[in-house]
């Protein structure tokens, strides 16, 4: 089982490194992936850098604790995750954003698997 749950983490820290590299070399499809237009000007750069740098941290944290067998480098992408589904609430909730419950539901997921194995072993990550 740890062997499995050590593969789960190399594996979601990749896809998120891959999606943060993605915004930066072809971002229409990485736009497209995530089901929105790429904006114009000043709301284009900062969509492509906000949504590249999210996707990296949680790429390269995820990847740090898998490699260096130290869960604190899990707190950052479960922090990202958590206020992710979060604000996607209040979007929703106070601006009339539609409710993208199949989003929130998987940050919701990758975080608590996340934070399942921080708390997992008091000593060890896997």
């Amino acid at each position: 089982m740890d062997k499995l749950f050590n593969i789960l983490t190399y594996v979601i820290g990749f896809l998120f490194l891959l999606m943060g590299l993605q915004w930066l070399v072809d971002p229409t499809s990485a736009a497209a992936g995530l089901g929105m237009s790429l904006l114009s000007g000043h709301g284009l750069s900062t969509q492509i850098g906000d949504l590249a740098s999210f996707f990296l941290v949680v790429g390269v944290f995820t990847l740090c604790a898998a490699i260096k067998k130290n869960k604190v480098w899990l707190y950052t992408p479960i922090a990202l995750f958590g206020l992710a589904a979060v604000s996607r609430l209040i979007a929703f909730v106070f601006h009339d954003a539609a409710l993208s419950t199949d989003k929130i539901l998987v940050e919701l997921v990758l975080a608590g698997f996340l934070l399942f194995l921080v708390k997992r072993k008091e000593n060890s990550f896997s």
